[in-house]
């Protein structure tokens, strides 16, 4: 049995904790120019993935076929990177342009700004302007190749108001928007777009939260106990997000995310000893709580926030995040303990071997995250 649990854990670690792929962030600004309308295209992304033609329905740039590569390019220094985008991603411009009901408008690229080699085991930020001008409607569509993954648009009207907002992932374009006048129905979108986000850190992409809350659950598949951790959880990740994303306190990610690796494990090991939730537990996952709030804050901040609804944005991704965790119990409970949590055997078959399986993954990334 343990062997099997040993391949499984082989195989979950090799791809997941890696270079998580990201959506680009696209900052659309408009400017009125004596007769026409020009345009600026601020884009942040992964210049190595779009390179290396990283398949964006991957989670992860391991799962690839051309991960090598990826890897490889890494470590160019930035005018060899910039050099080789310009030369093999030559029709980048041409997949990315507005359009009207009678036009379409391309981009140039401006300029490309790349960060020096770094830390390899976080992706390198890379940022392309792009521009267009001479445009003669007012009313627009963006186009975005699908290639290249999923993108947070966000468009700033000539008047400098924050205009249309919206996470372009499975279709290749926007609704049509506005140049000239702020969206009056953002909230509304701003909310569904970071409700999205926050969901998907979990679900797909958060396997380190995942089994945190799997490690919860495993202790009592019952209410009460299972209530008692996720509140304490969420009480203490809320805090540190919102303080995180404020610039009220924070903690560099080469401390938080070893240290959430290793809690995972403990949460895991405590599994395998304790009958039933002690009464220094909800404590313990309220300071690891504080810990993952954190790491949600990390990745809030590579995706950016909607300056005009700073708190709906924040808030929103937030409720998106719980969303995901209380999808992973239900999920657990329909799964598992709806139908075994009676059982005699459940405790030495189920919560002991599964709890062993997630303190050796905990443990892998902690060694992982703190020396790579």
């Amino acid at each position: 049995m343990m062997l099997r649990f040993f391949i499984v854990f082989l195989f979950i670690s090799s791809v997941t904790y890696s270079h998580e792929l990201k959506p680009s962030i696209a900052d659309l600004k408009f400017f009125k120019t004596k007769e026409n309308i020009s345009a600026s295209l601020s884009i942040q992304t992964n210049l190595e993935a779009i390179i290396a033609n990283i398949d964006p329905s991957h989670k992860d740039t391991d799962q690839s076929n051309n991960s090598n590569f990826y890897n490889e390019i890494r470590g160019y220094e930035k005018e060899k990177l910039e050099e080789l985008f310009r030369t093999q991603v030559n029709d980048f411009n041409k997949n990315i342009y507005l359009k009207s009901e009678s036009s379409k408008y391309s981009f140039v690229i401006d300029q490309i700004k790349i960060d020096d080699v770094g830390d390899k085991s976080v992706s390198r930020n890379s940022t392309l302007i792009l521009k267009s001008s001479n445009i003669k409607s007012d009313i627009l569509k963006f186009f975005w190749n699908a290639k290249f993954g999923p993108v947070v648009l966000r468009v700033t009207t000539i008047n400098q108001e924050e205009g249309y907002t919206k996470y372009i992932k499975n279709n290749e374009q926007s609704d049509d928007f506005s140049v000239l006048e702020k969206d009056y129905h953002s909230v509304s979108k701003t909310i569904l777009n970071y409700l999205i986000v926050g969901f998907e850190h979990i679900v797909p992409k958060g396997l380190d939260h995942i089994l945190f809350v799997l490690g919860l659950f495993l202790l009592s598949s019952r209410f009460r106990p299972l209530l008692i951790q996720i509140t304490s959880f969420t009480v203490a990740h809320t805090a540190t997000l919102f303080l995180s994303v404020l610039g009220i306190f924070t903690l560099p990610s080469s401390i938080v995310e070893p240290l959430i690796a290793l809690s995972i494990s403990y949460v895991a090991i405590e599994n395998i000893f304790l009958n039933r939730i002690s009464i220094w537990r909800p404590f313990l996952v309220f300071g690891f709580g504080l810990l993952h709030g954190m790491g949600f804050a990390g990745v809030l901040k590579e995706v950016g926030l909607s300056q005009n609804n700073l708190i709906v944005s924040l808030l929103s991704f937030n409720v998106g995040v719980e969303l995901g965790q209380i999808s992973v119990i239900l999920v657990s409970y329909i799964l598992i303990a709806h139908w075994f949590k009676n059982k005699s055997w459940y405790r030495e078959r189920v919560t002991k071997p599964l709890s062993i399986l997630i303190a050796i993954i905990g443990l892998y990334w902690f060694v992982e995250r703190a020396l790579f």
